[in-house]
């Protein structure tokens, strides 16, 4: 028996797969790994929905003194510095309850004049005017930007915006290879910090998820290192709920020449994503950065949700990328990929197995 047939027995027979065996995985044929990925969904996530949400993303400030290689929406990159006022954060989120949105993400940067009181206040008050809305919200990096500005310890600047109404922090990774993070992002936290945040997150009680920004000069076995990180913490805590990779958009960047991703490299990290990462139950296409088309293949690859559906972005939209849509286009692409739609909360729990009846 070949390498490579031992280790499709063992993926197929639901065993675990080494970070040096995972490396192999991007040289297989795209629908051998695919039809890998999605045996090992099924063995994780035997039904065929697939979930989404109605949220909406508020980026409420794009000052930000960590000026990161890859990102074109901070102010000094190619748009004019902004910020919003509380009524303008509580309107969007108004317009988004009154939607029956249930999610909002609130993100913004490293602000150089901002301390932990401007993020308290800005959570009581989006919680006293809309008590139902889930404010899953801010980015590890921001956290440990609060605690360094506001002079505290790290634990205790979670406290202070749980008790304020923080319910769980969108776990941004970027890519947790140092050297990688030295050339596009040497302002922001380490890979080691990034796993004390979480660990300090889980303290609380908080779940988060785990992104994977990729196409930044990495290796395959660089993108293996990340996914172990995300695995170890998994096994440690069990917080993560969900996993997204997404391609690194070049577009009005620092790194603008740097020829992006392919989708066959898209729907590979997917399919090694789900196949490496045992312990994460949903993994996400990626929808708002590789298109919907991509995104329905995806489907067929390991992953089995669509995240946001009334997702208001401004950080992908700045590179002159991304993509909009809408309920009736989740729910199409979603049934012409053969599975079944269903509108779930932010815990991941399904609220509407017939989400289209809101449509009339």
């Amino acid at each position: 028996m070949t390498g490579k047939e031992k280790l499709r027995k063992k993926i197929f027979s639901g065993g675990r797969v080494s970070p040096a065996e995972a490396e192999t995985l991007f040289s297989w044929d795209l629908l051998e790994l695919g039809e890998a990925a999605d045996l090992r969904r099924r063995l994780i996530h035997p039904a065929d929905t697939v979930g989404f949400i109605l949220d909406r993303i508020v980026n409420y400030t794009n000052i930000c003194e960590a000026a990161c290689g890859f990102c074109a929406f901070h102010s000094g990159a190619a748009l004019k510095p902004y910020e919003l006022s509380l009524p303008e954060i509580l309107a969007k989120v108004g317009e988004l309850s009154a939607l029956g949105g249930t999610q909002v993400m609130l993100q913004g940067g490293l602000h150089p004049g901002h301390q932990l009181g401007t993020y308290a206040g800005m959570l009581r008050e989006i919680k006293k005017n809309f008590p139902a809305i889930y404010l899953h919200s801010f980015s590890p990096s921001e956290l440990a930007h609060i605690a360094v500005k506001s002079s505290l310890p790290l634990d205790t600047v979670i406290k202070e915006l749980q008790e304020a109404g923080l319910d769980s922090v969108p776990g941004a990774a970027d890519l947790l290879v140092d050297r990688i993070r030295a050339k596009v992002s040497p302002r922001k936290i380490g890979k080691d910090a990034w796993v004390g945040i979480m660990r300090s997150l889980h303290r609380r009680g908080m779940k988060s998820s785990a992104t994977m920004t990729y196409g930044m000069g990495e290796t395959e076995k660089e993108r293996i290192a990340h996914l172990a990180v995300v695995r170890g913490v998994q096994d440690e805590t069990g917080m993560f709920r969900a996993f997204i990779p997404w391609s690194f958009s070049p577009g009005r960047t620092k790194l603008e020449r740097m020829a992006p991703a392919t989708g066959i490299d898209y729907l590979k990290v997917v399919a090694v994503s789900r196949i490496f990462l045992d312990n994460v139950r949903y993994i996400q296409a990626g929808w708002l950065t590789e298109g919907l088309k991509l995104a329905q293949l995806a489907l067929a690859m390991g992953a089995n949700d669509m995240g946001g559906v009334l997702t208001e972005e401004k950080v992908v939209q700045a590179t002159g990328s991304g993509t909009k849509a809408g309920m009736a286009e989740f729910i199409d692409l979603i049934k012409n990929a053969g599975k079944i739609p269903v509108l779930r909360d932010s815990d991941y729990r399904i609220i509407d197995r017939r989400p289209g009846r809101r449509l009339k």
